[in-house]
């Protein structure tokens, strides 16, 4: 049985075609005590370019989990709660949490 990073990018070049259909693409950086991790971003403009980027990251999730049980949790590194870089969208300020 091949390892645990080698199916999850078979199954996601299995998925690449659906998926830019869609308007999505994917890059699998690693995986990592069952954990695979991912770039996701979509292709096309939209309104809430964040929210569609979590559905298809969520889709995307349900798909690799249904075939790889083994495989605990997808993280999208480019997305939030990732990533502290904030998101591309054109007049995105960031906003200073509180500090405790």
């Amino acid at each position: 049985m091949a390892d645990l990073k080698s199916r999850v990018a078979a199954r996601l070049a299995e998925m690449a075609p659906y998926l830019e259909r869609s308007g999505a693409s994917t890059e699998l950086v690693g995986v990592e005590d069952g954990v695979a991790q991912l770039k996701v971003w979509l292709t096309r403009p939209g309104a809430s370019r964040l929210v569609a980027s979590l559905q298809v990251k969520n889709g995307i999730e349900r798909a690799l989990r249904d075939v790889i049980p083994e495989l605990r949790a997808v993280e999208a590194i480019n997305l939030p709660p990732h990533t502290l870089i904030g998101w591309d969208q054109p007049g995105f300020a960031p906003v200073e949490l509180p500090k405790t």
